[in-house]
C-alpha cells in the first residue's frame, strides 16, 4: 500500500512574504569555489540584517572539480568582490571555512 504525504500548499501570500523577506535581507555572495578535500563547488552567502551564513553546494556533474586542477587537497575558494561583500565578511567566511576543516588540507 502506498503512503501519501500531505503536500504543503503555498498560497500567494506565502510566496509574497518569502520574496519580501529576501528583498529586506538579501544574500550577499562572499566566497565561491572548491574547498579543500572537496570535489563539489561551494558558495557561501551572508545576510547582514539577520547575521546568517548560508552554504550552497553544487554537487552536479558539471560543477565537479576538474581533473586538470590536480589534487583535491588545496582550497580553491575565491573572494567574490563584485557582489558587495566587505573584506571583514570575507575574512570571517575564511575563518568559518577553517573551523569546519575546509580551508586547509
Amino acid at each position: 500500500m502506498n503512503k501519501t504525504y500531505p503536500v504543503p500548499v503555498l498560497t500567494l501570500a506565502d510566496t509574497l512574504l518569502s520574496r519580501l523577506a529576501a528583498l529586506a535581507d538579501p544574500k550577499i555572495e562572499v566566497l565561491s569555489g572548491y574547498p579543500a578535500n572537496c570535489s563539489a563547488w561551494l558558495t557561501i552567502y551572508y545576510q547582514r540584517k539577520s547575521g546568517r551564513w548560508s552554504y550552497e553546494w553544487y554537487d552536479r556533474e558539471g560543477y565537479r572539480r576538474p581533473a586538470a586542477l590536480g589534487s583535491a587537497m588545496p582550497c580553491l575558494m575565491l573572494e567574490v568582490n563584485d557582489r558587495g561583500a566587505s573584506p571583514q565578511e570575507q575574512a570571517q567566511a575564511r575563518r568559518l571555512l577553517a573551523e569546519q576543516g575546509f580551508f586547509e588540507a
